[in-house]
């Protein structure tokens, strides 16, 4: 055999083996497709796995791997397929598409700020997609919202701990009033003279305070009758809202 047919050869069984595979690849792709379509995810996770190992250097199969992870609730597996799907395409749709689920995971992973970069991103790739749009609107609002709570909560700390320093002050305060106190009434035993009770001024004699809380108790008494008696004869009028 002369060296242009052994070349020739070689060729042939090259093409061969590449259609084969490519045969192959697509095969399992489109498997994993239809076992995605069943929402049988794990299968699909399967098929895919296996497209890679034939053909390891291709968008699609990745790609569709992290979708097929997503839905398995695998969410840094899937991240990992879908930041590897970027760099295995020239294509500004198939990046904002892998982009916009890597906003989507950040968002069940409960950090909205991560979310929007993501979605940003993705708008960069493709700027009149709507869904991603919204999204990234979506996104921003929940940061806020999340960076107001952790705010208040860190304010509520801050709060308690100055009602814990306000009242460890008071208790000592107090703790140091009352040891006065305590040393104020163990001079006065010292010197024999008890302290005592400071005399109240002007006090009312006690028969006319008694004679002045009998009057307000009948005048008392006289009006909560009236009261009554009104209430036993009147109508409760309508008040129908105005809404």
């Amino acid at each position: 055999m002369d060296i242009r047919s052994f070349l020739t050869t070689l060729v042939f069984l090259f093409f061969t083996q590449f259609f084969v595979a490519q045969k192959s690849y697509n095969a399992l792709v489109y498997e994993g497709n239809k076992k995605f379509d069943a929402k049988d995810y794990n299968a699909a996770t399967g098929k895919y796995l296996e497209a890679i190992s034939e053909k390891s250097g291709n968008y699609t199969a990745h790609y569709n791997l992290g979708n097929s992870l997503y839905k398995s609730k695998k969410y840094e597996e899937a991240s990992a397929e879908y930041q590897r799907s970027i760099g295995l395409t020239k294509s500004k749709y198939e990046k904002a598409a892998a982009l916009y689920n890597l906003g989507n995971i950040s968002m069940q992973s409960n950090n909205p700020e991560k979310a929007a970069d993501f979605y940003k991103q993705s708008l960069k790739q493709d700027p009149y997609n709507e869904a991603v749009r919204k999204n990234y609107e979506i996104a921003k609002l929940k940061d806020k919202e999340k960076k107001e709570q952790q705010k208040q909560k860190n304010n509520g700390k801050g709060g308690g701990k100055d009602q814990k320093d306000q009242d460890q002050s008071g208790k000592g305060n107090q703790k140091k009033n009352d040891q006065n106190g305590q040393g104020d009434q163990q001079k006065g035993d010292s010197q024999g003279k008890p302290n005592q009770p400071k005399k109240q001024e002007n006090k009312i004699p006690e028969e006319a305070e008694n004679t002045i809380l009998r009057d307000i108790e009948n005048r008392e008494r006289e009006t909560a009758r009236r009261i009554l008696n009104k209430r036993a004869n009147s109508m409760p009028q309508s008040n129908e809202k105005d809404w």
